[in-house]
Protein backbone atom coordinates (compact mmCIF):
# COMPACT_ATOMS: atom_id res chain seq x y z
CA UNK A 1 0.00 0.00 0.00
CA UNK A 2 1.36 3.14 -1.02
CA UNK A 3 1.60 5.84 2.45
CA UNK A 4 0.53 9.52 1.62
CA UNK A 5 3.60 11.43 2.00
CA UNK A 6 5.91 14.10 0.28
CA UNK A 7 8.92 12.42 -1.63
CA UNK A 8 10.42 15.22 -2.63
CA UNK A 9 9.60 17.73 0.85
CA UNK A 10 9.25 17.02 4.39
CA UNK A 11 5.54 15.19 4.05
CA UNK A 12 2.19 15.74 5.01
CA UNK A 13 1.85 16.39 8.79
CA UNK A 14 -0.77 16.56 11.17
CA UNK A 15 -1.37 18.86 13.95
CA UNK A 16 -4.10 17.61 17.01
CA UNK A 17 -5.01 17.88 20.22
CA UNK A 18 -3.31 14.36 21.06
CA UNK A 19 -0.76 14.42 18.29
CA UNK A 20 1.31 16.30 16.09
CA UNK A 21 3.79 15.69 13.31
CA UNK A 22 4.16 13.40 9.99
CA UNK A 23 1.14 11.53 9.17
CA UNK A 24 3.19 8.68 8.81
CA UNK A 25 4.58 8.72 12.55
CA UNK A 26 0.87 8.70 13.70
CA UNK A 27 -0.54 5.68 11.29
CA UNK A 28 2.87 3.67 13.16
CA UNK A 29 1.79 4.47 16.52
CA UNK A 30 -1.86 3.81 15.59
CA UNK A 31 -0.63 0.04 14.33
CA UNK A 32 1.44 -0.19 17.24
CA UNK A 33 -1.41 0.45 19.69
CA UNK A 34 0.88 3.02 20.98
CA UNK A 35 -2.21 5.72 20.40
CA UNK A 36 -6.19 4.88 20.51
CA UNK A 37 -8.07 5.41 17.05
CA UNK A 38 -10.73 7.11 19.00
CA UNK A 39 -8.09 9.74 20.38
CA UNK A 40 -7.77 11.11 17.10
CA UNK A 41 -10.34 13.68 15.18
CA UNK A 42 -10.00 12.33 11.73
CA UNK A 43 -12.13 15.32 10.32
CA UNK A 44 -9.02 17.74 11.42
CA UNK A 45 -6.50 15.34 9.44
CA UNK A 46 -8.55 15.24 6.66
CA UNK A 47 -9.16 19.03 6.61
CA UNK A 48 -5.08 19.35 6.79
CA UNK A 49 -4.87 16.93 3.76
CA UNK A 50 -7.10 19.10 1.84
CA UNK A 51 -5.32 22.22 2.70
CA UNK A 52 -2.32 19.97 1.88
CA UNK A 53 -2.81 18.54 -1.21
CA UNK A 54 -3.90 22.87 -2.42
CA UNK A 55 -0.53 23.35 -2.53
CA UNK A 56 0.74 19.99 -4.46
CA UNK A 57 0.38 18.83 -8.36
CA UNK A 58 -2.54 16.30 -8.56
CA UNK A 59 -1.56 15.76 -11.91
CA UNK A 60 2.13 14.03 -10.25
CA UNK A 61 0.76 13.44 -6.73
CA UNK A 62 -2.59 11.63 -7.96
CA UNK A 63 -1.67 8.83 -5.87
CA UNK A 64 -0.46 10.11 -2.91
CA UNK A 65 -4.33 11.88 -2.99
CA UNK A 66 -5.53 8.66 -3.48
CA UNK A 67 -3.37 6.43 -1.23
CA UNK A 68 -4.82 8.82 1.53
CA UNK A 69 -8.40 8.49 0.68
CA UNK A 70 -7.73 4.66 0.83
CA UNK A 71 -6.50 5.16 4.20
CA UNK A 72 -8.54 7.36 5.75
CA UNK A 73 -11.64 5.38 4.53
CA UNK A 74 -10.76 2.38 6.85
CA UNK A 75 -9.89 4.67 9.61
CA UNK A 76 -13.17 6.51 9.60
CA UNK A 77 -15.06 2.87 9.70
CA UNK A 78 -12.66 1.70 11.96
CA UNK A 79 -13.12 4.62 13.98
CA UNK A 80 -16.99 4.29 13.85
CA UNK A 81 -17.24 1.15 15.06
CA UNK A 82 -14.72 1.69 18.25
CA UNK A 83 -17.14 4.69 19.59
CA UNK A 84 -19.99 2.55 18.96
CA UNK A 85 -21.57 1.67 22.07
CA UNK A 86 -21.85 -2.52 21.57
CA UNK A 87 -25.14 -4.45 22.39
CA UNK A 88 -25.88 -6.33 25.71
CA UNK A 89 -23.78 -9.44 24.72
CA UNK A 90 -20.87 -7.22 23.51
CA UNK A 91 -21.82 -8.26 20.01
CA UNK A 92 -21.04 -6.33 17.00
CA UNK A 93 -22.74 -6.57 13.34
CA UNK A 94 -21.48 -8.02 11.05
CA UNK A 95 -20.92 -4.41 9.26
CA UNK A 96 -19.26 -3.27 12.38
CA UNK A 97 -16.84 -6.85 12.38
CA UNK A 98 -15.84 -5.92 8.81
CA UNK A 99 -14.66 -2.92 9.61
CA UNK A 100 -12.64 -4.07 12.42
CA UNK A 101 -10.74 -6.74 10.00
CA UNK A 102 -10.83 -3.92 7.28
CA UNK A 103 -8.63 -2.28 10.39
CA UNK A 104 -6.71 -4.92 11.23
CA UNK A 105 -5.20 -5.14 7.79
CA UNK A 106 -4.50 -1.68 7.39
CA UNK A 107 -2.44 -1.95 10.25
CA UNK A 108 -0.55 -5.10 9.05
CA UNK A 109 0.03 -3.50 5.87
CA UNK A 110 1.50 -0.60 7.59
CA UNK A 111 3.88 -2.96 9.48
CA UNK A 112 4.84 -4.13 5.99
CA UNK A 113 5.53 -1.17 4.94
CA UNK A 114 7.78 0.20 7.90
CA UNK A 115 10.34 -3.03 7.57
CA UNK A 116 10.38 -1.81 3.54
CA UNK A 117 11.13 1.48 4.63
CA UNK A 118 13.62 0.18 6.88
CA UNK A 119 15.43 -1.87 4.15
CA UNK A 120 15.24 1.24 1.95
CA UNK A 121 17.06 3.26 4.58
CA UNK A 122 19.55 0.94 4.97
CA UNK A 123 20.17 0.51 1.07
CA UNK A 124 20.69 3.87 0.88
CA UNK A 125 23.10 4.49 3.66
CA UNK A 126 25.37 1.44 2.39
CA UNK A 127 25.24 3.09 -0.88
CA UNK A 128 26.41 6.36 0.51
CA UNK A 129 29.16 5.00 2.92
CA UNK A 130 30.12 2.84 -0.24
CA UNK A 131 29.73 5.70 -3.02
CA UNK A 132 32.99 6.29 -3.33
CA UNK A 133 34.61 2.88 -4.21
CA UNK A 134 35.41 1.71 -7.41
CA UNK A 135 36.83 -1.12 -9.49
CA UNK A 136 40.00 -0.13 -11.34
CA UNK A 137 42.26 -2.97 -12.98
CA UNK A 138 45.41 -4.19 -11.16
CA UNK A 139 48.41 -2.44 -11.36
CA UNK A 140 52.00 -3.97 -10.93
CA UNK A 141 54.56 -1.92 -9.45
CA UNK A 142 57.66 -1.28 -11.75
CA UNK A 143 59.98 -2.59 -9.07
CA UNK A 144 57.41 -6.04 -9.64
CA UNK A 145 57.41 -5.26 -13.17
CA UNK A 146 61.43 -5.74 -13.01
CA UNK A 147 61.29 -9.34 -11.74
CA UNK A 148 59.53 -10.59 -14.70
CA UNK A 149 62.16 -12.24 -17.24
CA UNK A 150 62.50 -10.57 -21.06
CA UNK A 151 59.94 -12.09 -23.51
CA UNK A 152 62.04 -13.78 -26.19
CA UNK A 153 59.41 -14.21 -29.07
CA UNK A 154 61.33 -16.95 -31.22
CA UNK A 155 58.75 -17.91 -33.43
CA UNK A 156 57.88 -16.43 -36.73
CA UNK A 157 54.58 -15.98 -38.80
CA UNK A 158 55.41 -18.98 -40.60
CA UNK A 159 55.85 -20.97 -37.40
CA UNK A 160 53.00 -20.10 -36.21
CA UNK A 161 50.74 -20.77 -38.78
CA UNK A 162 52.76 -24.70 -39.09
CA UNK A 163 52.06 -24.81 -35.61
CA UNK A 164 48.20 -23.83 -36.01
CA UNK A 165 48.25 -26.72 -39.20
CA UNK A 166 49.37 -29.79 -36.68
CA UNK A 167 46.92 -28.73 -34.11
CA UNK A 168 44.15 -28.32 -36.64
CA UNK A 169 45.47 -32.18 -38.36
CA UNK A 170 45.32 -33.77 -34.94
CA UNK A 171 41.57 -32.45 -34.25
CA UNK A 172 39.50 -35.27 -33.62
CA UNK A 173 37.21 -36.56 -36.57
CA UNK A 174 33.45 -35.23 -36.61
CA UNK A 175 32.08 -38.89 -36.93
CA UNK A 176 33.49 -41.32 -34.15
CA UNK A 177 33.08 -44.54 -34.87
CA UNK A 178 32.24 -47.00 -32.66
CA UNK A 179 32.13 -50.19 -34.67
CA UNK A 180 35.13 -51.15 -31.67
CA UNK A 181 32.24 -51.19 -28.66
CA UNK A 182 30.38 -53.91 -30.49
CA UNK A 183 31.59 -57.61 -29.51
CA UNK A 184 32.07 -59.41 -32.96
CA UNK A 185 29.54 -62.08 -33.44
CA UNK A 186 29.87 -65.74 -32.84
CA UNK A 187 29.56 -68.48 -35.03
CA UNK A 188 27.28 -71.34 -33.13
CA UNK A 189 27.98 -73.75 -36.35
CA UNK A 190 31.46 -73.14 -36.15
CA UNK A 191 31.81 -73.38 -32.37
CA UNK A 192 29.57 -76.58 -32.49
CA UNK A 193 31.91 -78.29 -34.83
CA UNK A 194 35.02 -77.63 -32.21
CA UNK A 195 33.25 -79.55 -29.81
CA UNK A 196 32.13 -82.52 -32.36
CA UNK A 197 35.89 -82.48 -33.50
CA UNK A 198 37.82 -82.65 -30.43
CA UNK A 199 35.42 -84.72 -28.33
CA UNK A 200 35.73 -87.62 -31.56
CA UNK A 201 39.15 -87.16 -31.69
CA UNK A 202 39.05 -88.69 -27.82
CA UNK A 203 40.84 -91.79 -28.00
CA UNK A 204 38.87 -94.76 -27.18
CA UNK A 205 35.57 -93.00 -25.83
CA UNK A 206 37.49 -91.32 -23.37
CA UNK A 207 36.18 -87.91 -21.72
CA UNK A 208 37.47 -84.95 -21.47
CA UNK A 209 35.94 -81.50 -19.21
CA UNK A 210 34.66 -78.39 -20.44
CA UNK A 211 36.90 -76.45 -19.01
CA UNK A 212 39.38 -77.99 -21.12
CA UNK A 213 37.15 -77.81 -23.66
CA UNK A 214 36.97 -73.81 -23.88
CA UNK A 215 40.16 -73.54 -22.86
CA UNK A 216 41.29 -71.72 -26.40
CA UNK A 217 38.21 -69.37 -26.26
CA UNK A 218 39.01 -65.59 -26.17
CA UNK A 219 35.80 -64.71 -25.36
CA UNK A 220 32.86 -65.44 -22.86
CA UNK A 221 30.03 -65.36 -26.06
CA UNK A 222 32.37 -68.35 -27.54
CA UNK A 223 32.12 -70.22 -24.27
CA UNK A 224 28.11 -69.71 -24.34
CA UNK A 225 27.88 -71.38 -27.67
CA UNK A 226 30.39 -74.06 -26.88
CA UNK A 227 28.43 -74.83 -24.55
CA UNK A 228 25.06 -74.31 -26.22
CA UNK A 229 26.35 -76.45 -28.71
CA UNK A 230 27.14 -79.27 -25.85
CA UNK A 231 23.49 -79.19 -24.75
CA UNK A 232 22.28 -79.76 -28.45
CA UNK A 233 23.98 -82.72 -29.22
CA UNK A 234 23.15 -83.97 -25.26
CA UNK A 235 19.29 -83.52 -26.84
CA UNK A 236 20.30 -85.53 -29.50
CA UNK A 237 22.17 -88.32 -27.62
CA UNK A 238 25.09 -88.53 -29.20
CA UNK A 239 26.98 -86.59 -26.48
CA UNK A 240 27.35 -88.02 -22.81
CA UNK A 241 27.60 -85.92 -19.50
CA UNK A 242 28.85 -86.77 -16.29
CA UNK A 243 28.65 -84.80 -13.19
CA UNK A 244 28.95 -85.62 -9.66
CA UNK A 245 27.69 -82.68 -7.62
CA UNK A 246 26.18 -79.38 -8.91
CA UNK A 247 28.49 -76.89 -9.81
CA UNK A 248 31.27 -79.75 -9.70
CA UNK A 249 33.40 -80.17 -12.87
CA UNK A 250 31.40 -81.33 -15.98
CA UNK A 251 32.82 -83.97 -17.88
CA UNK A 252 31.91 -85.21 -21.43
CA UNK A 253 32.94 -87.27 -24.24
CA UNK A 254 31.39 -88.61 -27.30
CA UNK A 255 28.96 -91.72 -27.40
CA UNK A 256 29.99 -94.48 -28.86
CA UNK A 257 28.23 -95.34 -32.33
CA UNK A 258 25.88 -92.47 -32.32
CA UNK A 259 23.49 -92.49 -35.31
CA UNK A 260 22.28 -89.29 -34.94
CA UNK A 261 23.70 -86.33 -36.99
CA UNK A 262 26.50 -84.25 -36.26
CA UNK A 263 25.03 -81.32 -36.69
CA UNK A 264 23.03 -80.22 -33.43
CA UNK A 265 21.61 -76.98 -35.64
CA UNK A 266 20.07 -79.10 -38.42
CA UNK A 267 16.77 -78.34 -38.82
CA UNK A 268 13.54 -81.08 -37.85
CA UNK A 269 12.79 -81.75 -41.87
CA UNK A 270 16.76 -81.21 -42.83
CA UNK A 271 16.54 -77.49 -44.27
CA UNK A 272 20.08 -76.38 -44.26
CA UNK A 273 20.22 -72.89 -41.74
CA UNK A 274 22.70 -71.72 -44.23
CA UNK A 275 19.86 -70.62 -46.76
CA UNK A 276 18.11 -68.56 -44.54
CA UNK A 277 21.29 -66.83 -43.31
CA UNK A 278 24.21 -67.64 -40.82
CA UNK A 279 23.67 -69.26 -37.71
CA UNK A 280 25.58 -66.97 -35.13
CA UNK A 281 24.88 -65.34 -31.56
CA UNK A 282 24.95 -62.22 -30.59
CA UNK A 283 25.63 -60.14 -27.47
CA UNK A 284 22.04 -58.39 -26.36
CA UNK A 285 22.03 -55.09 -26.10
Amino acid sequence: MTRPHDREGAGFTVTLDAYQGPFDVLLDMLASRRMDLTEVSLAAVTDEFMRYIDRMDLERNLDEASAFLDVAAVLVEAKSVAILPADEDDERDGHGMEALRERDLLFARLLQYKAFKQAGLDFRVRMTEHGGRIAHPGYCGEDVAAMLPPLAWTTSPEGLAALAAKALADAPVREVSVGQLHVPIVDLRRQAAIVRDRLKALPGGSATTFAELTEDTTSNLEIAARFLAVLAFFKQGVVQVRQRRPYAELHLRWAPDAGASDDPYEGPTGDDPQDGGDTAMAPSS
